[in-house]
This record gives structure tokens, sequence and C-alpha cells, in this order.
């Protein structure tokens, strides 16, 4: 059973308005630090670009080593099979068994305009408004009329200047109507590295924020890196992975009581240490006693299931992990882009984690990863069972026969209605970097999400995001997609995408049955 090993005292919050983000828009982000945490190799610029880096959940040699290796793939043609690696018959992606379609706006999210790669595109809808995170601004959106924004720069919304912030993430309560957005920062020295927590205080994400500042440095020389939010009905759950000095990982967690949160209070909370990274949250939609983690090791046949209960009290119990069996996976190969044969431009997929938050309701915890499918960068769902600890159904989806599927994000409703969303490139066809979805209706029998629907196509591939660390075009670490408060037969995506060779973009739609 793991321990909770240190302890988070947090202050009362400072209050931030839309006045104070509008004066200080104009102040100076400072840039990237200039050496990777863990002594793993420099953050270099890439141009004008500059590159964050990925900390992939082994040593950099390996995932680089992993990387370039080859991963012929065959061509099928149209929507065809791929044989999983190790397995004796072919998987097929069948046709959805009913149709998801564009429901509402679909519409140009955030782009690069500060040189930082790459965008990790995030977001939540709420009532109100859709707000998008990225490493550079926070974006928000009127749903009746997007054309209605309002873009701050991250360090002006959280009012921290002193160094960069990134890896930013957005919730929203539809209980209590209260938008939750988190956001990290490089370290300032060995013993302080800051994690904000930014409350909204009424409805609207254009009103004033309480934010938490947490220094969230427990080691000397640890860095955290690549935190994720959900939460269950009496907390706030946040997880991120930790390198230490000499570059092991593992993962954090600790939840915080809305309570405390939603009413501008200061904090103290235990923090759980040495657990399965990279550790998904929930977003849990009951008052469930038990908020389930999960986690996907970079290869295996096992995810890893930790419990959590009481989270909001003094004896917040954290049990596990607990194997749950699935097919066994690799990490994915890297995405070629269509009308370029330089390796230097193949797209990073990254590893084979869990991404963002998993969706929980009554037994079912829905997530997703990016997995190797006989060479190619494939989707692959789970929908648990937490009761029996097993796997009540999954699948793969791509988008033909010949694609490279990645980026991928999942949210599901009460009545397990699921919506996906994702990336794909399909250089035989010519397609460059898609933003697709799928989804399936609970009423149609078990979940297969077919090939999905492209909302938006790039006109070029990406050459400007370079990581020279693993030779590879940096895209972002993970999307978002979420339910519709208003209307729970819809959802709204945001993803990467590509507006010119040298600048990523973004997309935002609203899909539904």
């Amino acid at each position: 059973m793991p321990d909770a090993t240190a302890r988070l005292e947090v202050a009362a919050p400072y209050t931030r308005t839309r006045e104070d983000m509008a004066r200080d828009s104009e102040r100076q982000a400072p840039k990237l630090p200039t050496q990777e945490p863990a002594g793993e190799g420099p953050v270099e610029d890439a141009g004008q670009t500059r590159i964050k880096p990925f900390l992939p959940m082994m040593r950099a040699s390996e995932y680089l080593a992993y990387k370039s290796r080859p991963h012929p793939g065959p061509a099928f043609p149209g929507l065809g099979k791929r044989n999983p690696v190790g397995a004796a018959t072919a998987v097929a992606v069948e046709a959805p068994r009913a149709a998801i379609s564009l429901t509402g706006p679909d519409f140009d999210g955030a782009s690069d305009v500060d040189g930082l790669a790459p965008p990790d595109t995030h977001g939540a809808v709420g009532t109100q408004e859709f707000v998008e995170t990225t490493n550079t601004h926070v974006d928000i959106f009127d749903k009746g009329n997007p054309a209605n924004r309002i873009s701050t720069p991250q360090a002006a919304f959280f009012g921290y200047f002193n160094q960069t912030l990134f890896d930013a993430r957005a919730v929203y309560d539809s209980t209590w109507n209260r938008w939750i957005l988190t956001t990290d920062a490089f370290p300032e020295s060995a013993n302080v590295q800051f994690f904000f927590i930014a409350v909204s205080t009424t409805p609207s994400a254009a009103g004033p924020f309480f934010i938490y500042q947490l220094n969230i440095t427990f080691n000397s020389g640890d860095f955290w890196d690549f935190p994720q939010v959900g939460m269950d009905q009496d907390s706030i759950i946040v997880t991120a992975n930790v390198f230490d000095a000499q570059g092991n990982s593992a993962a954090d967690m600790f939840a915080v009581p809305k309570a405390a949160l939603y009413n501008g209070l200061g904090f103290a909370v235990p923090v759980f240490t040495g657990l399965v990274g990279t550790l998904a949250p929930p977003i849990v939609l009951d008052n469930n006693s038990s908020t389930f983690l999960v986690a996907a090791p970079p290869s295996g046949s096992a995810l890893q299931l930790y419990t959590l209960r009481d989270s909001s009290r003094a004896g917040v119990n954290l049990s596990g992990p607990v194997p749950i069996a699935v097919d066994p996976y690799t990490m994915p190969p890297p995405a070629p882009q269509p009308g370029t044969n330089d390796p230097a431009n193949l797209l990073d997929t990254g590893d084979s984690r869990f991404a963002s938050a998993s969706t929980q309701f009554g037994n079912s915890l829905w997530q997703v990863h990016t997995i190797n499918l006989v060479g190619f960068a494939a989707p692959r769902f789970y929908q648990i069972n937490t009761a029996t600890n097993s796997i009540d159904q999954s699948s793969f989806f791509f988008a033909t026969g010949t694609s490279f599927d990645f980026n991928a994000s999942i949210a599901a409703n009460r009545d397990n209605d699921v919506f996906l969303n994702w990336n794909t490139t399909d250089p035989p066809a010519g397609t460059n970097v898609q933003v697709r979805f799928a989804g399936c209706d609970h009423t149609a029998g078990p979940c297969f999400p077919g090939p999905g629907t492209a909302l938006f196509t790039s006109g070029t591939f990406l050459t400007g995001d370079f990581d020279p660390r693993f030779g590879l075009q940096r895209w972002g670490d993970y999307s978002a997609v979420t339910v519709d408060p208003s209307n729970t037969r819809q959802a709204w995506l945001v993803n990467e995408k590509i507006d010119s060779a040298a600048t990523w973009g973004s997309r935002i739609g609203a899909i539904g049955f």
C-alpha cells in the first residue's frame, strides 16, 4: 500500500481579476531554461522556436533507441486489418454502429504566437464557455459565438513571471459550476518549483480566479512534470511525474478538498509518492466512495489500478496498484508526414501513457492510449471494470489501413456514450495531420469507433518544431474531449493542427449524437 511520504501546506490564495490579467498581458514571459532536468541533455532553440522537452517514463537514451529503430508496417487498402504484435488473429476495425457528427461550432483555437512548442492543447466545456489551455495562452470562447474570445498569456493569467509555465490543464465542475485550471513552472532553484491551481469564483471563466501557488519540490533536484487534474465529488485530484537528480522517475498524487479550494482557504494535504507513472486521475460522474487512478507502463500486458478513498478527509487512503490484464503492447512508432521523406520530420507520438483524465461512472473507468500496432501508431481504448479488475471491452481505432493515429483523448457520459478525439497522418493517401473524432452510442451495443470523421485537415507538414534530442518533430503531448454539461449527448474537443510548416495551431469543435 502506498504511503503518504510528503505533505503540502499551502497558504490562502491570491485573487486575479480580468483587469489584473489585462494589465499584465504585455509583460514578457521568461524563456525556457538552458538545461533539461535530470541532466539528460540541453533544451535547444530550433531556429526561433523554443522546444519544451518531452520526458518519457524511461531513460532518454532508451526512448531514442526505440524511436530510431525501423517499425515497418504493411499497407492495406482502405479500412483494413492489422495484426497486433504477438497476436494470432487480425483485429478488424468495424464501422461505427451509430453515427456521431459535428453538432455545434467548428473553429480555430490558439496558435503559436510566442515561439514555444509544442502547444499541449487541452480544454473543457462549461455551461457558458469553452476554455482552451496551451503552453502559451488561456483562451476563453463563448459557446454560442466563439468569435467572442478572451486570450490571455499564461503568465498574465496566473500572475507569475519568474519561470516559463507549461503543461496547463482545464476542467469544469458541473456540480458546483467552477472552473479549475492548473499549470506547471520550471524550477526556480533545486528546492523550489511551483505548481498553480486556479479556481473560478463564479461559473464564468471570464470572472475572478483564486490562484494557489504550491511548491511541489519535496527532494532537492526533483523535477515535477506532466501534471494531470481530475476530480471526484469531494476533491480535486492532481498527479504528476517526478524525475530525481539521477533521472529516476515515478508519480506523485495528492487530493485537495473542494471545500477549501472553492472558498479561498489554505490547506494541508498528504502527498503519495513513488507511484507508477504516468498516473491518470478520473473525472468522477457520481458519488462513488472510491476513486480510481490508472497508469499504463511504456510496455507490458497489464494496466496498474489504484483506489483512492476518503479523498477529502484526514484519513485519506490510497491502495494498489492492482494489475489489470490487457493484450500485450509496446510504445508507438513515430508518425511520418506526407510530402517529406526527411526522417527529421517524423512526428513524435510519445510513449504509451494515459495522457488525460479518465471518466469514471459506476463500475466503469474509460481510458485510451496510443501504442504500436504492427509498425503503426494506433489508439486503443478500454472500459475497465473496477468491480472485477478486468476489461469489459477494448478496441483499436484508426482512420485507414495506412494511417498513423495518435494523441487520443476520451470522455463518456453517465449513459456510457463515448466520445473520442485524436490526430492522424496518412502518407500513402497524401493526408497531412488531421483532427479526427468518433463515438459510440450506448444504445447500439459494444463500442466499435470505426475510422471516425475528420474535423480538420492541415494543409502542409510540420518542420519547425524539431527536437534535437530525439531527432523528431515535437507534437502536443495531449488533447482533450469533454462532455457538455448543457447537453450530455454532446462533447467539445480540442487538438493540435498545423498552420504552416513552422507554426502549430489548434482546432475546436462540438460533436454529438
